[in-house]
């Protein structure tokens, strides 16, 4: 085993030079201290102040003990569950992408056998994986140390999810192969 020097140690100037202060500071600092937003560290782990997310205009907290994205003043939400959107989950784009539904402030299945056009109701949202919204909550609940990857993934307090077009998703393909179908079955109900 070998111990690689702190980066702050091994590259001073380029560390000062990409955070924006002197080399004694950084000198002073320990890679952790320099590369995590303390604030929003301290904010987490010593306030328990769960991280937010804004979806569509309603602010849900990321909530992993529950393992749910948890709406903030909307007790007539279930919220999005994780377990039920982890199918979700887009390895091109690291992220979800899931239907939403901005009115009941849910996640909402679609029937992909039947779909024929895009859904009126829903839009399209992406956000992060659960270990990137709460990296200490991730931790925490897979029982690792706190500060694992905290300084490759970083801490933040608040996330924007974005508004995916639907013609940007899985959803057109999904509707031609539909639509084709239909047509198909349309023609051998026709020759009978």
């Amino acid at each position: 085993m070998i111990e690689i020097p702190e980066f702050v140690g091994l590259d001073p100037v380029g560390m000062a030079q990409k955070y924006g202060l002197t080399v004694e500071e950084v000198k002073a600092k320990t890679d952790f201290e320099l590369m995590v937003d303390q604030y929003a560290f301290d904010m987490r782990l010593n306030k328990g102040r769960l991280p937010t997310i804004d979806i569509a205009g309603q602010l849900f907290y990321v909530d992993i003990r529950m393992d749910m994205l948890r709406p903030k003043d909307d007790f007539l939400s279930k919220g999005i569950l994780f377990d039920e959107i982890d199918h979700y989950f887009s390895e091109e784009r690291n992220a979800y992408l899931i239907p939403y539904d901005p009115k009941k402030h849910e996640f909402r299945e679609l029937d992909y056998d039947k779909i024929t056009e895009f859904p009126k109701d829903l839009i399209a949202v992406q956000f992060p994986f659960q270990k990137e919204l709460d990296p200490i909550g991730w931790n925490r609940q897979g029982g690792w140390n706190i500060k694992d990857d905290l300084k490759k993934i970083g801490v933040k307090g608040h996330f924007n999810a974005l508004t995916v077009p639907w013609q940007e998703t899985y959803l057109p393909a999904i509707i031609k192969e539909n639509l084709e179908r239909q047509k198909s079955k349309s023609k051998r109900e026709n020759r009978k």
